[in-house]
This record gives structure tokens, sequence and C-alpha cells, in this order.
């Protein structure tokens, strides 16, 4: 399964290349298209409680920066 990841960034946030570094720390792989991110989960990994700490670590790295996103996850 694989979760991406789109940005909506504000000019009255953090900088770009700072939220970009969080979430490369994170673990999230940037990409070029319509999406901004992109996480791997593996083939066949249950992904049940680890998706939902990834989720929640990301929300907690982008509260009060400004940024905006959604995501989309597709096996």
């Amino acid at each position: 399964m694989k979760t991406y990841l789109k940005l909506q960034f504000s000019c009255e946030g953090e900088q770009p290349s700072s939220i970009i570094k969080k979430l490369e720390d994170q673990g999230w792989r940037p990409i070029v298209g319509e999406k901004d991110f992109v996480m791997d989960w593996g083939i066949g990994e249950n992904v049940g409680s680890s998706y939902l700490k990834k989720l929640d670590n990301l929300h907690k790295a982008l509260k009060g920066t400004g940024v905006r996103y959604t995501l989309y996850s597709s096996r």
C-alpha cells in the first residue's frame, strides 16, 4: 500500500524547505507530479497501528506551520 500526500503551503507559514525536511525525517519521500510525497508501506504489510501512528506524527509535524494537507492511499 502507498499513501500519497499533497501539500498546500501558505506564505504566512514556515519555509517549504523546513517542511520538506520534517517530512523526510518521518520517512515521507518527495515525488514530482500531482502529489508531493509518498509513503510506501510494502506489499502485504499490516499497516493498522503503524498507519495511525504515522498519520498522528504527520499531523503533529505540520501543526502550526500554515500547511494544509490531503492524503490518498491505494494498494
